[in-house]
């Protein structure tokens, strides 16, 4: 009988928050491309995002006053709706909801941003995603 190898098999690629703009990376001391997350804020002209290093993780906040080229902020607004079938005793936290911007090139990109840049706990949940305040996505996690 052969014997199998310790290596596990890729199955898929998922996804990975592209580069949104080249920063300096403390750790590393270099030029390392940097992935987008929430918008912070917006005062002033300026707009603070949330950005992370691709190579090492840290986490930074990119202030500007104009996004990179074919970039627009979404307006994200998710809501989940634990169990709708259970009754009420069963569900101690029955609809949760969290609203933030995003930088996207497309309302796709603006999606996978937001299940990355979202911080509520959907398992099991009827979840539904707006976008710029139309239905983009509704499903069950």
């Amino acid at each position: 009988m052969k014997k199998r190898s310790g290596s596990l098999a890729v199955t898929g690629t998922g996804f990975r928050a592209g580069t949104f703009v080249q920063l300096y990376c403390i750790h590393d001391q270099a030029i390392t491309p940097h992935s987008a997350g929430r918008v912070v804020d917006q005062a002033g002209g300026m707009i603070e995002i949330a950005v992370r290093c691709r190579k090492c993780g840290t986490q930074a906040i990119y202030a500007t006053d104009q996004l990179p080229e074919g970039y627009q902020i979404y307006h994200i607004r998710i809501t989940g709706e634990d169990g709708p079938h259970l009754p009420d005793e069963l569900r101690p936290v029955p609809f949760v909801e969290e609203e933030f911007d995003v930088p996207g090139t497309s309302l796709q990109n603006a999606h996978e941003r937001a299940d990355f840049a979202h911080q509520l706990k959907l398992s099991g949940h009827l979840t539904r995603i707006y976008i710029n305040g139309e239905l983009h996505l509704d499903e069950r996690f």
